[in-house]
């Protein structure tokens, strides 16, 4: 008999904020991590999109350049460049997440969908509030743009 609550099947706010990057100026997530989430193949992502592509246009999903590779660096530093990846990582923006989240089923796969959404929620809620926070990562922002030339 299988534990419900197995730690390895626990999904925190924490893992997914962890994985919430800025690429191009909006917070995003990689394929590579949502399959980890979801306890999937990452190949089965990129077939999901791949069989429902009129569902995903370029602002709720984009493949990472070189130069977005190197943002993610830095911003993770944890994240390496793979050599062996045949494909370039898919970026999903916040309406992309919400779109596959409608398009993956399980259990597992509506709970994190629902933590995903949540946090991005509180994302938005939070940063209009406080107006110096946003502010001040603007100014990160900014100061990383810079240091790419």
């Amino acid at each position: 008999m299988q534990h419900k609550d197995r730690k390895e099947d626990v999904v925190t706010d924490e893992m997914i904020m962890n994985h919430i990057y800025v690429l191009r100026g909006q917070k995003v997530m990689i394929d590579l991590h949502l399959a980890k989430l979801y306890q999937l193949g990452n190949s089965r992502v990129r077939t999901v999109v791949s069989r429902n592509t009129t569902r995903f246009p370029a602002d709720f999903m984009f493949k990472v350049s070189e130069e977005d590779e190197l943002s993610l660096i830095r911003q993770d530093s944890e994240i390496k460049r793979n050599p062996r990846l045949r494909a370039s990582p898919i970026a999903f923006t916040e309406q992309g997440l919400a779109m596959l989240a409608g398009l993956l089923n399980g259990e597992r796969a509506i709970a994190v969908n629902i933590r995903i959404i949540r946090i991005f929620t509180l994302i938005r809620q939070i940063v209009p509030d406080f107006p110096e926070l946003y502010r001040e990562m603007e100014q990160f922002k900014n100061s990383l743009l810079r240091s790419d030339t």
